[in-house]
């Protein structure tokens, strides 16, 4: 049972209850609103920086992305450009022509 105020006269008369009584006054009242509102206050800092953690991490990973997406295009049109040039060399073999002297 929890009383808001004003300390009870009768402290001092013992009863044949078991009953426990806490009184909490406005002093009391103040600072467990300010640890309340301190641990609110820590929980959402560490939330906040935990996404922003995460946002640093999102935004490497999609540059690492970028690049090898770069890479893999270029690679590509070197292998093109190889292709072109081994098909060339055949098709010159199959018709009869010879290479050039310098």
């Amino acid at each position: 049972m929890f009383f808001v105020g004003k300390r009870d006269q009768n402290l001092g008369i013992r009863k044949r209850t078991v009953e426990k009584r806490v009184f909490l006054g406005p002093t009391s009242v103040k600072v467990i609103v300010l640890v309340i509102l301190a641990a609110f206050s820590l929980f959402y800092l560490s939330q906040s920086s935990q996404s922003a953690t995460k946002n640093y991490e999102i935004s490497d990973l999609e540059q690492q992305k970028k690049d090898l997406n770069g890479e893999k295009e270029r690679l590509e049109v070197e292998s093109n450009r190889l292709k072109a040039l081994s098909i060339i060399q055949e098709k010159a073999s199959a018709k009869g022509m010879e290479q050039v002297s310098e």
